[in-house]
Formats: structure tokens, C-alpha cells, sequence
């Protein structure tokens, strides 16, 4: 899908169904953007790139590191609604903690689900609300 075209497209979809996210959004020079929401608690952010005609979406972390990311390809403009459902999915999913940040006994930041999370040497758990 052409540049240009899957970005607007995603940010009709932004428009409508997560507009906290519309105000920062950052067109760079070959049509994608990328946007971003910071936590209620204040130590993380979501971000979302349209870059290479695919959504990424991720966490940055206290340290402003941008590392924990996944891809969801939508190449095609018959893929687009199954893409942005789980766009949709991922974002719910951090924002209602079933998908959780944490912080390893390392100091090094990943994000895991909730439900599978086990407090193995101590490591720190962030939610979005507290």
C-alpha cells in the first residue's frame, strides 16, 4: 500500500477511535508519522509509526528507550481492518494492564502480559494507572 494512503488511512482510524493520540502526530518527509501517548502514570509512553507502510507499536520506557516494539504488516488494503484491530487490541491490552511493562532484576525494561508474569528475581511492574 502506498505511503501516503496507509497513513491517512491510519490516522482516520486514530481519529476516530483513540484521538489522544492525534495531537502529537509527527509527519516525517516520505508520508509516515509517528504519535505517541504518555501513561497516566507518567513513566511510560505507547507509540505508534506508520513507517514502510506497517503500524509499529511500542512502549518507551523510563529511560526514553523506544526497544520494545512489535510490527503489524498491512500490505494489502484488504488486510487493513485486521491490522487495525489489533492495533486496537494491543492498545486496550497496555492501557487496561493485561499488557504490562517491567523492569528486570538488570534494570533492562520488556513488556509481557499480565496473566503470564511471574515475579522471578524481583522484577518491577509499571501500569498504565498507577
Amino acid at each position: 500500500m502506498e505511503q501516503n494512503l496507509f497513513s491517512n488511512l491510519i490516522k482516520e482510524f486514530l481519529e476516530a477511535n483513540f484521538p489522544e493520540f492525534v495531537p502529537t502526530i509527527n509527519y516525517q518527509n516520505d508520508g509516515s508519522f509517528d504519535c505517541s501517548l504518555k501513561s497516566n502514570s507518567k513513566i511510560f509512553s505507547i507509540w505508534i509509526a506508520t513507517y514502510n507502510s506497517e503500524i509499529t507499536i511500542g512502549i518507551e520506557d523510563p529511560n526514553g528507550n523506544s526497544d520494545i516494539h512489535t510490527h503489524i504488516s498491512c500490505y494489502e488494503l484488504e488486510d487493513f481492518q485486521s491490522c487495525v484491530s489489533e492495533l486496537s487490541l494491543c492498545i486496550n491490552n497496555i492501557k487496561n494492564d493485561k499488557l504490562i511493562l517491567y523492569r528486570d532484576e538488570n534494570g533492562k525494561y520488556d513488556w509481557v502480559e499480565f496473566s503470564k508474569f511471574k515475579n522471578l528475581n524481583n522484577s518491577e511492574r509499571f501500569y498504565w494507572n498507577t
